[in-house]
């Protein structure tokens, strides 16, 4: 141990390896630029070429309330909540099915026809939007709290698109219930919700990515200067050969701050 550095010092068969912190702590400090453009170059690459682009998506969601009986009136027992919840999940693999989503389509381009008509009745032009079973967006059908309620979410590129296909699919749920699983029924609570958007740039996942960046940098600077075998100082040559240094030979071809120590040994 030195007394005017933290050194650490371990050895192995005559091997030596010699870590001074303040040594270590300088060098870092004196490429802390190599630091800086490594976090800028990884920065720089997860927000411009990830993070930008991006596609924010849309998400509609829906409530409706299930009950495992078809009368519209019944006695109310706790095994109705754990009933109802497994109709909710049979309900939520059913409708996503390629022909469940034929049936919510073709509700989409019913509703589709009908604007159609209702604006050439006011002399408007409406463009309709043709929908198949492969571009409703993605669909989830959860319970909400553990209860017989379900809620059906939409995500879709289109926000318009979202609330369209989330309103559908509760028109078709009562349909569902009867002709698919045959048991049960639905009644509407809230109609789809104007949607949220979401998958945005993230400017925490463009830092953190600058981050370990300059992390790794400092990590390679740091194995660099492990791997460096050259004399350092003069207190070196004492500490590793027991030899005193008389005089030193100045390098007048360098910076003043450099001229002790061009001409060090190797190890």
């Amino acid at each position: 141990m030195n007394n005017n550095n933290t050194n650490v010092s371990t050895g192995s068969g005559g091997g030596l390896l010699d870590i001074d912190f303040k040594d270590l702590g300088l060098l870092l400090l004196k490429r802390l630029w190599l630091i800086i453009i490594a976090f800028a170059v990884m920065f720089s690459y997860k927000w411009f070429m990830v993070e930008q682009k991006k596609s924010p998506v849309y998400t509609s969601s829906a409530t409706m309330f299930v009950t495992n009986s078809n009368e519209t009136k019944y006695i109310y027992s706790p095994s109705d909540t754990y009933s109802a919840q497994s109709l909710i999940k049979t309900c939520g693999v059913v409708i996503t099915t390629n022909q469940v989503k034929k049936m919510i389509a073709k509700e989409l381009n019913s509703i589709e026809e009908e604007k159609a008509k209702e604006a050439e009745d006011r002399g408007e032009t409406y463009e309709k939007t043709e929908y198949y079973y492969w571009n409703l967006g993605a669909i989830s059908i959860s319970s909400v709290a553990e209860t017989e309620v379900m809620r059906i979410s939409v995500t879709n590129s289109d926000p318009q698109k979202a609330v369209d296909v989330c309103n559908a699919i509760m028109k078709v749920v009562p349909d569902v219930l009867k002709e698919k699983i045959m048991v049960g029924a639905a009644n509407p609570i809230d109609q789809a919700q104007q949607p949220y958007k979401s998958n945005l740039p993230q400017m925490k996942n463009a830092i953190m990515f600058g981050i370990y960046g300059a992390a790794g940098m400092a990590i390679l600077l740091v194995i660099v200067y492990l791997l460096d075998n050259r004399i350092r100082s003069k207190e070196e040559i004492t500490q590793q050969y027991g030899i005193p240094v008389l005089s030193d030979i100045p390098n007048f071809n360098v910076k003043s701050k450099e001229r002790y120590s061009t001409y060090y040994e190797h190890r």
